[in-house]
């Protein structure tokens, strides 16, 4: 296992982005970002994507700019267990200060933006896949891993109608272009080097810093609108994705018919994750069983709203949203897993 790395170059000794045949396993690359408090979740979905994915060669380059010894052997210890690699590398926070992260994202932190800088963090890797922290990776991921991306930047799914029809008037590009979400993405990283992507990452910022609402995923949709490859959203499955009528284009309606209670990946986007006694995810147990897996299964549930105003506030608005919502709660209690 490689030690916490002192810069933001990653030794790599050979690239492993040839694809694979779905009968023989993969060498597959995987990169995620988490502070160390966020580490047990990050933990937590790094098992989830072991465990399911044991006939593959998986590294997982961790970007991190406090990562700590403790949570650092854990993941040491997480990929000796599954005979799989795990690397570390230092970020440094202040580069991404000035980027914000706003009042009402409490689960946004800086490390959002590390994502950013992972075509010269890899340099000897033609493609990765990014994974955030609030994941359960369910299935085999060699399908997703052998998208063919040819002249596109990343393969993700196009978020919601709801979240397209609040970012297009914001971003200001053609909204047939698609809005993506930046949770699950399989990046052309040899693609975005020629593309010059971390210099037009940087120009956008300084130029259009009051587009960015959304993190990472405003400045990625501005910079490469027209590059992404939509891919199926049983690899991204949003909370959004279980509602009755979920908003979304008619293409992916069908594919969420086929694989909501079957996903491949379960995205915990919301602010109430599942390690939260609030959270209200149908699919809240999934979590804990990967959990009760890694090297952090004394991990229990807290709450999110601490202090007695924060917390009457909360459970006020919930329970005038259960009474406005209640077809959508019976709906969301009739799901299960597959």
């Amino acid at each position: 296992m490689n030690s916490m790395q002192n810069d933001i170059a990653i030794p790599i000794g050979h690239s492993q982005d040839t694809v694979c045949h779905e009968s023989v396993g993969c060498d597959i690359t995987v990169v995620c970002a988490c502070n160390d408090k966020y580490a047990p979740f990050c933990g937590t979905m790094i098992t989830s994507l072991f465990h399911n994915n044991k006939r593959h060669h998986i590294e997982v380059f961790i970007l991190s700019s406090d990562m700590g010894k403790e949570n650092q052997m854990k993941f040491e210890e997480l990929a000796r267990s599954y005979g799989q690699t795990v690397h570390f590398t230092s970020m440094r926070k202040q580069d991404f200060e000035f980027l914000p992260i706003g009042k009402r994202f409490t689960n946004i932190s800086h490390e959002a933006y590390f994502r950013l800088r992972m075509p010269s963090l890899l340099k000897d890797r033609d493609k990765a896949l990014y994974l955030d922290c609030d994941m359960i990776v369910r299935k085999d991921i060699a399908e997703l891993w052998n998208t063919h991306l040819d002249n596109h930047a990343i393969a993700a799914i196009q978020d919601t109608t709801r979240m397209q029809k609040r970012c297009f008037p914001r971003l200001g590009y053609n909204s047939e272009e698609g809005y993506y979400n930046s949770g699950m993405g399989v990046y052309n990283l040899s693609f975005l080097r020629s593309f010059n992507f971390e210099e037009k990452v940087q120009q956008f910022i300084k130029t259009n810093p009051e587009k960015i609402i959304f993190h990472d995923q405003d400045i990625t949709n501005c910079v490469c609108h027209g590059l992404f490859k939509e891919v199926s959203p049983k690899w991204n499955l949003l909370e959004s994705f279980l509602e009755e009528n979920p908003p979304v284009v008619e293409w992916q309606k069908e594919e969420l018919h086929k694989y909501r209670q079957d996903p491949s990946i379960i995205h915990y986007a919301s602010l109430r994750k599942p390690w939260f006694i609030e959270c209200v995810h149908p699919y809240q147990s999934e979590f804990w069983k990967y959990v009760a897996l890694s090297p952090w299964n004394t991990l229990t549930p807290t709450y999110k709203y601490h202090g007695w105003k924060r917390f009457t506030k909360h459970h006020l608005k919930r329970f005038i949203k259960t009474i406005v919502a209640s077809k959508k709660m019976k709906y969301w209690n009739s799901l299960s897993l597959h």
